[in-house]
């Protein structure tokens, strides 16, 4: 088989790659920037709002949607029609959003489908690496509990379900093995910087008018009324990953020393 990896520059798709690569799964990638592909791939440039020629001859694709709006989703997975396709979701596609409307788009296009509904990626405590380094993280709601997962998690539950049957029709929740605080987060990657890093709690506003320059302000305010509810309920911890990938997810800790020790 031939698998189409997307957003394989990414934080997830690299690992998908490196994933497929290892199982032997013949792999292209289709990017903005062939320079950055990774090697020993067949490379499409190209831009997923328009992937017709990527699509050609492959059986399953990974798919990647950076959006925060679902304009042009139905052009863009049409190119896929019956194959498999395996997209990286999140838990709140229940609730419409982006995330739902990609999921109706390729649910109209293949009956071979799995959805990786994460609760939030690790790796976008990133944008912390400055404000660790100096000492002190400052955010909105530092007492949001979350289930942050690693991204080699989610690449491994992809080629998974790229490969392997049984997994058509799936949604799969998937979550790190426990829920932190945002502020025991800092904490973690101060250990890994080995160095104190305290929390500094950020007024709500400020938080938004800054998201909102990377985001739009609806969708500011739709993430920060989820970060303030995890203050009281936390995001749940699934068992989809080891069921799944076969090992337990990786801690938040473990993370934190790959990125920042």
């Amino acid at each position: 088989m031939t698998v189409l990896v997307t957003g394989a520059t990414g934080h997830s798709g690299r690992h998908v790659v490196a994933g497929l690569k290892a199982a032997g799964v013949a792999t292209r990638v289709l990017v903005r920037d062939p320079a950055k592909a990774p090697e020993g791939v067949d490379v499409v440039q190209g831009d997923i709002t328009d992937p017709a020629r990527a699509a050609e001859g492959v059986d399953a694709v990974y798919l990647l949607w950076p959006f925060f709006a679902a304009e042009g989703i139905k052009k863009a997975v049409e190119p896929f029609k019956g194959k498999r396709i395996v997209y990286l979701s999140a838990m709140s596609a229940d609730a419409g959003g982006v995330w739902g409307d990609v999921e109706a788009a390729v649910e109209e296009v293949t009956d071979d489908w799995t959805f990786l509904r994460v609760t939030g990626l690790a790796t976008n405590a990133l944008g912390w690496a400055e404000q660790a380094r100096a000492g002190v993280v400052r955010g909105p709601y530092g007492q949001a509990k979350r289930s942050l997962v690693h991204e080699r998690d989610v690449a491994g539950m992809a080629v998974k379900a790229l490969t392997e049957d049984g997994h058509a029709k799936r949604r799969y929740l998937v979550t790190g093995p426990e829920a932190l605080t945002q502020a025991e987060q800092a904490r973690l990657i101060g250990e890994a910087l080995g160095k104190p890093v305290r929390w500094e709690e950020q007024p709500r506003e400020e938080a938004k008018t800054q998201l909102a320059l990377s985001m739009g302000e609806e969708f500011a305010e739709s993430a920060l009324n989820h970060w303030a509810s995890l203050v009281e309920e936390p995001e749940p911890v699934s068992p989809d990953v080891a069921r799944v990938s076969g090992h337990p997810a990786r801690t938040f800790a473990e993370w934190a020393r790959e990125h920042f020790s």
